[in-house]
Formats: structure tokens, C-alpha cells, sequence
């Protein structure tokens, strides 16, 4: 090629790239176009490569994203041999990961995976032969900062490909491969943050893959992996505190990674060695305050994780040594207003989880501790009012501690103290109502000590919180928090009322609290929350009546309520997962108003789900949420006509749950999930008919259910789930041998579901679960 189209090509590349700078994205293609030309001309691919390379970006800042994809895939063909040919030219380097990353950017843009997965399978070929020549090329020339930088571009690039065509398995061996050359460039630039923080992102995102499709060995794998190449740096430097926090924090996130998955045995050996690491640290450096402050973390997370799993007196002696080393702390720095801050929120952290483990003793010493550096803070700054609200507030929280174990007067004692301390506070700033609203909390709690012990004393201590709730309202008549307090109280009283069958008191109460539910709604159209607490209002407002023997005005409360909730359905600006959380919060009230016989609300409710499901399936029938929870509401609406007696109503529903079936699963008897869904609807018709006195059908259907349960325990016998189904219909089956007059074949089944039970080691299951 002539020196002469060389340089008219620089020339083009140049000028483009100030076009580029200036916006001017259309006289910069213009331009590529000749230099493209020139390229391939003058028989330059690498020339070609750049020339393409600035072509899509113009066009992706020109949103032609289609296009810019064209051109990125024509950058990857030319690079791969180019590269191939010759690995150690950083060019072909760069060429090689930007033709990647920027197509996977597009496609991710673009957000069709069915085109992803086209992509990818077009490109796939290349990336092995690809990774190969750089692992081969890095294995040479260990120290090379930027040949390794752009072998972990391309992985990145290429992991970024496998889960946006959501081919997560494939992300598996790269993400060993980028670990393993993190390592190496932490080697080499162990003193730069970047790549530090860098791989604990990366981290991070694989352990939230791992939990979510429960990838123990591999998150194993690359646990070491990471783990390795932070000691590899800590070896050289044993002083390198990036390598330190690295694989201090690689400990913790995997170590909740398998408190998560309910690894109990991984979980306690992966924070110990957390502790070990930092024990070796303090030992060299004795006083460090954030070493020792992350000391009591680890306890308390490994603490927390034991006691999830029930590991309590374990929990308890993790928790305890956190205390123990918190305890040195609050003197470290006494003058450290911050500090002492920070050190204060360790001990409510910990508070808690003893709290929550059972210790209250412990969990008390951890509050006292809280309330003495408050003080203490008070006395350096006696500005300070917040810390003297927080004592206040902590008050309450030993409070609460003794209420829990029923200790009243102790519970009391510490409530009143709270009291007294607001009402210091309030002598300091008498307008404040924030200090008027902790003593109104306080006197509720003192109310619910009564509650049940002297309702009289109680009603005293409520009336007095609703008094200054009434105040904080009528004065900041905008603050919603204050109606919510003002409300908690209401219903206080109106629970003491309902109890003592004052219904007409009760009424009042909460017809007050619709009317507040109501002008909430009005000031804040739109807003999820406040309708759902508006719909509710409606119903508990229901409810009521109906006790006090008001059936047309409860009937009418309940419709307001199935009102407002249709229109949660309807309103197109709701999100999706928000309508489909209220629907299943409906189905659970359905399902506990049909225990509770309330048959005409259990209706309204199942109606209107009943509708909002049919409509989701109508318009995506292939969703298999949609046609799912299709199944599950009319299987719930046959529980709900069975138990109102319409047994023909209930067998018309069960019924047509098979078409629903056969249509997505397939009528195969061999699919799991096919044998389970239909196990459950062959149950209930055989009880229904059972109850309808057809006793022929019943049997047929309990035959079939009784031949699932069977394939289903076989495959997976001690599934909990499988075990309850058999029981059920063991019982039921024996109910209609009995009707039959086969009581000795009825004793076998009965005998069976009582060796299930004893397996299952609890009461059998509900019917309707």
C-alpha cells in the first residue's frame, strides 16, 4: 500500500474523531464510508477493523443501533484471525474485546433475547480459539499489565454475553478464568484501589447467581480462587490493607452466601477463618478500633446465621463474645463525638439479635451500654437533645424486652422512664411534638401491658396517647405519619371495646379510621399503599358490623372495599408485581373467611381475583404464571362452593382445571409437576363427591388421587409437601370405606396416614392448603 493512502486514511481518522467530539455524527459516516473504501483497497484489515470500530459508534450516538450492530459483528470477523495471527499486538487486542462488548452493550439495548441467543451462536466459535491464544500469550508474559487488561476485558465481554442470552451455566468457567487474572493484575498493581474494588463487585454479582439458582460447588470453585489471589498478595505484603478488607469481605459475602443456602457447616468455617485472619492482624497491630469493630460484625452475622438455623446456645456464645469486645470500645475515644455515635448503633444491632436469640439479659446490657454513651454524649454537648430522645427511645426498648418475657411492672417502670425523659426534653423545647408523640408510644405501651390483665387501666393509657395523637393531628394536619399514630391508637380502643361487645364504641372508632384512610387517599391519588390501608379499612370496618349484627351495612363496607381494590386492578399506571401482591394477599383472606364461614366476602373477594387472573390469561396465555394462578383460584373457588354446600357448583370448578392442565403440562402421567396439580384437584373431587353423597365417583376420584400420591412419595419420599397430600387423602379415602361399610380396609388407610404423621412428625395439614 502506497504511504500516500496510508496517510489519506490518518488523515479521515483524525477528522472524524473532531467531528465525533463536536456532535456531528453524520459528516463523521460520511467520511468513514471513504475511509472504509480506502481500507479495503489498500488491503489493510486492521485499518478496516478501526474504521468499523468508529463507524458503530457513530451510529449507536445516532441510535441506530441495528445498524452499529452490523458493523461490530464485521469488526469481530476481521479481528479474530488478526489477533489469532499475531496475540501480543494490543491492537488486535482491543479490537477483539470492543467488538465484543459493544455488540453485547447493543443486544442488551435492544432487550430481544431470542436475537441474543442468534448472536451468540454465531459468535460462539470464536471464543474458545480466542481464549486459548491469550491464555497462552499471558502465560509467557506474566507481568504484562495490558495484554492480562485485555484478556479480562474479553472475559468480562464475553460473561456479559452468556447471561444476557441467559445461558448462565457458560458464565461458570469464565468467571473462574476473570478471577484467576485478577489475581495476577493484583500482583502486579497491588497498591491501586481499582482492580480491588473491581473484583469484589464481580464477586458480589456471582454470589447473587449462586444463591439465586443455588450453585454451591461452583461458588466453592471460585470462592478459592478469589481467596488465593488475595493471600498471593498479602504473601508479598503482608501490610496491604486492600488485600486485607478484599479477603476479609470475600469471607463475609460467601459466608452469607451459605448462611442463605442453609449450609451451616460452610457458613461457620467460612467466618471463622474471617476471625482468624483478623486475630493474626490484631496480634501484629493491638488497638486497631476498625479491626476489632469488624471482630464483633463477624460474630454477630455468624451469630445471626446460627440462629436462623436454630442453632440458639451456638448463637448465643458467638453473640456474647461480640458483646465482650464491644464493651472495651465506648473508651477508646471518648472525646470522638462520631465515634461514639458509630460505637452506640454497634450495641442496638447487637441489642437486637439478642433480643431475637432469646437473651434478654445480655440483650438489656447491650441497651444500657447505648443509654451511657448517649449520656455521655449529652454531657460533652449539652445541645445535643437528639442523644436524650435516643435515651428515651432506648428506654422503651428495655421495655419491650421485659414485656416479652410478661415481666408488667418492670416493663412499666422502664416505659415511665421514657416518659420522664421526654418530658425533660420537653421543658428544654415545649413546642416540640415529636417529644409529645415518644410519650404518647410510651403510654401505649403501658396500655398494651394491660390490655388483657386490667382492661379499665389500659383504656386509661390509651384515651391519654389518643388525646395527643388528636393534637399532633389537628396541629400538622399534612403529616401523614401523625394520622398513622393517630390511627394505631384508635384501633387500641377499639379492640378493648370489640372485647367488652361495646360495639357501638367500637364502630365509632373505626368509622373514624375510614374517614382518615379515606382523606389520605384524597390527598395522595394514586398512591398504593394508602389504598390498599383505605380497602382494608373498609373490610375490618365490615367485619365489625357483621359482629355487632349489622349484615346490610357490613355487606356495604365490604363492597366499597372490593371497590377500591378493583380499582387497583384497573389502574393501568399500577405496576404489575404490585396488583399481583394484592391478589395474593386476597387469596389468603379468601381462604381464611371460608374457614371462618364468612361465605359472602369470601365471595366478593375470590370474584374479583377470580377476574383479575382470567383477564392475565386471556391476554398471555403462555404465561406460565398466568395459567398457574388461573388453576390456583379455581381450585380455591371449589374449596370456597364446597364448604356453601354447593357441591355441584365446587365439582363444576375442579373440573375445569384438567383442559387448564392438558393444555400447558400435557395430560402425561410421568410429569412431576403434571402429577402433583392433578393429585391435588383428583383429592378434592373425591371429598366433595364424598360429601354429596356420590359415593362411586368419590372412590373413582380418591383411586386416582391415592395412585399419584403413590408415584409422587416414590420419587421423592421424604418430601414434606407429598407426606401431608398422603395423609389427607388416607383420612378422607378411610371416611368414604367407612360410608361403605369396609371398615377394616377403612382402619388400614387410617392406620397408614398415623405413620405418616408420625414420619411428617406434626398434625396433618388443612385440606384446603
Amino acid at each position: 500500500m502506497s504511504k500516500q493512502l496510508e496517510d489519506s486514511i490518518y488523515r479521515i481518522f483524525d477528522t472524524t474523531i473532531l467531528q465525533v467530539e463536536k456532535g456531528q455524527h453524520k459528516k463523521a459516516l460520511e467520511n468513514l464510508v471513504k475511509a472504509e473504501k480506502l481500507s479495503e483497497k489498500a488491503n489493510r484489515p486492521e485499518l478496516l477493523c478501526q474504521t468499523l470500530m468508529l463507524k458503530g459508534r457513530s451510529l449507536l450516538a445516532l441510535d441506530r443501533q441495528e445498524e452499529a450492530l452490523v458493523e461490530f459483528q464485521r469488526m469481530l470477523e476481521l479481528a479474530i484471525p488478526l489477533f489469532l495471527k499475531d496475540s501480543e499486538d494490543t491492537n488486535y487486542q482491543y479490537f477483539v474485546y470492543n467488538s465484543i462488548g459493544f455488540t453485547v452493550k447493543i443486544l442488551e439495548n435492544i432487550g430481544d433475547i431470542s436475537i441474543t441467543k442468534e448472536f451468540l451462536s454465531r459468535n460462539e466459535k470464536y471464543f474458545g480459539k480466542t481464549l486459548a491464544a491469550f491464555e497462552k500469550l499471558t502465560a509467557k508474559e506474566t507481568k504484562n499489565f495490558e495484554s492480562i487488561g485485555n484478556y479480562l476485558k474479553t472475559l468480562e465481554n464475553i460473561r456479559g454475553y452468556y447471561i444476557r442470552a441467559q445461558e448462565f451455566e457458560k458464565q461458570i468457567p469464565i468467571m473462574g478464568k476473570i478471577v484467576q487474572n485478577y489475581g495476577k493484575i493484583l500482583e502486579i498493581q497491588s497498591k491501586k484501589e481499582e482492580p480491588f474494588d473491581k473484583l469484589h463487585e464481580l464477586i458480589g454479582e456471582f454470589k447473587t447467581y449462586c444463591l439465586v439458582l443455588r450453585k454451591r460447588e461452583e461458588a466453592k470453585e471460585v470462592f478459592a480462587q478469589a481467596e488465593e489471589a488475595y493471600k498471593r498478595v498479602l504473601k508479598k505484603e503482608p501490610g496491604n490493607s486492600l488485600a486485607f478488607r478484599g479477603l476479609i469481605s470475600l469471607y463475609e459475602e460467601f459466608g452469607d452466601l451459605y448462611s442463605k443456602i442453609g449450609d451451616v457447616e460452610k457458613t461457620e468455617e467460612t467466618f471463622l477463618k474471617a476471625l482468624n485472619v483478623l486475630d493474626e492482624k490484631l496480634r501484629k497491630q493491638p488497638g486497631d478500633i476498625s479491626n476489632i469493630r469488624k471482630q464483633s460484625e463477624i460474630l454477630q452475622s455468624l451469630s445471626r446465621s446460627l440462629s436462623q438455623e436454630e442453632k440458639t446456645e451456638k448463637a448465643g456464645k458467638y453473640a456474647e463474645k461480640a458483646l465482650e469486645i464491644l464493651k472495651d470500645l465506648p473508651g477508646k475515644k471518648p472525646d470522638d463525638l462520631d465515634y461514639q455515635h458509630d460505637i452506640s448503633d454497634d450495641f442496638t444491632e447487637l441489642g437486637e439479635l439478642l433480643g431475637e436469640i432469646g437473651d434478654i439479659e445480655h440483650a438489656k446490657e447491650c441497651r444500657m451500654q447505648e443509654i451511657e454513651i448517649y449520656r455521655n454524649i449529652h454531657d460533652k454537648d449539652p445541645e445535643d437533645l437528639v442523644s436524650v430522645a435516643n435515651i428515651a427511645a432506648t428506654l422503651d426498648q428495655i421495655g419491650h424486652l421485659h414485656a416479652g418475657r410478661g415481666e408488667t411492672e418492670p416493663a412499666k417502670e422502664y416505659y415511665e422512664q421514657g416518659i420522664e425523659t421526654y418530658e425533660k426534653l420537653l421543658e428544654s423545647d415545649p413546642g416540640n411534638i415529636e417529644y409529645e408523640i415518644g410519650i404518647a408510644d410510651s403510654l401505649n405501651y403501658i396500655g398494651e401491658l394491660y390490655n388483657f390483665l386490667k382492661p379499665e387501666t389500659a383504656r386509661h393509657y390509651f384515651e391519654k396517647a389518643l388525646a395527643i395523637n388528636e393534637k399532633a393531628v389537628k396541629m400538622f394536619p399534612e403529616n401523614t405519619n401523625y394520622r398513622e399514630e393517630l390511627i394505631n391508637t384508635m384501633k387500641y380502643l377499639a379492640s378493648l371495646s370489640i372485647r367488652e361487645e361495646q360495639y357501638e364504641s367500637a364502630i365509632r372508632m373505626h368509622e373514624r379510621i375510614k374517614d382518615l384512610r379515606l382523606e389520605m387517599v384524597r390527598k395522595n391519588p394514586g398512591d398504593l399503599a394508602y389504598e390498599k390501608a383505605l380497602g382494608a379499612a373498609y373490610n375490618e370496618l365490615g367485619l365489625l358490623l357483621e359482629r355487632a349484627e349489622k349484615p346490610e351495612l357490613a355487606k356495604q363496607q365490604y363492597s366499597k372495599a372490593v371497590d377500591i381494590y378493583r380499582q387497583i386492578f384497573q389502574n393501568e399506571d399500577e405496576t404489575p408485581i404490585s396488583k399481583d401482591l394484592l391478589a395474593m394477599n386476597l387469596r389468603m383472606q379468601i381462604t381464611l373467611y371460608t374457614r371462618a364461614k364468612k361465605h359472602h366476602l369470601a365471595k366478593e373477594y375470590l370474584e374479583l381475583v377470580r377476574e383479575y387472573y382470567e383477564k392475565l390469561y386471556e391476554n398471555d396465555p403462555e404465561s406460565p404464571k398466568n395459567w398457574k394462578s388461573l388453576y390456583e383460584i379455581r381450585l380455591l373457588e371449589g374449596i370456597l362452593q364446597e364448604s356453601m354446600k354447593n357441591y355441584g357448583a365446587a365439582i363444576e370448578r375442579y373440573e375445569s382445571i384438567f383442559p387448564i392442565l392438558n393444555k400447558h403440562l400435557g395430560s402425561d402421567p410421568e410429569k412431576l409437576e403434571y402429577q402433583e396439580k392433578v393429585n391435588i384437584v383428583y383429592l378434592q373431587l373425591g371429598i366433595v363427591y364424598l360429601s354429596a353423597d356420590e359415593l362411586e365417583k368419590s372412590k373413582e376420584a380418591f383411586e386416582k388421587s391415592l395412585s399419584m400420591n403413590a408415584k409422587l412419595l416414590q420419587k421423592d419420599p421424604e418430601s414434606p409437601m407429598y407426606i401431608g397430600d398422603s395423609i389427607v387423602t388416607f383420612e378422607e379415602y378411610a371416611k368414604l370405606l367407612k360410608k361403605l361399610g369396609r371398615n377394616e380396609e377403612a382402619e388400614e388407610y387410617s392406620a397408614r396416614a398415623e405413620e405418616l404423621k408420625k414420619k411428617l412428625g406434626k398434625e396433618t395439614p388443612k385440606k384446603e392448603t
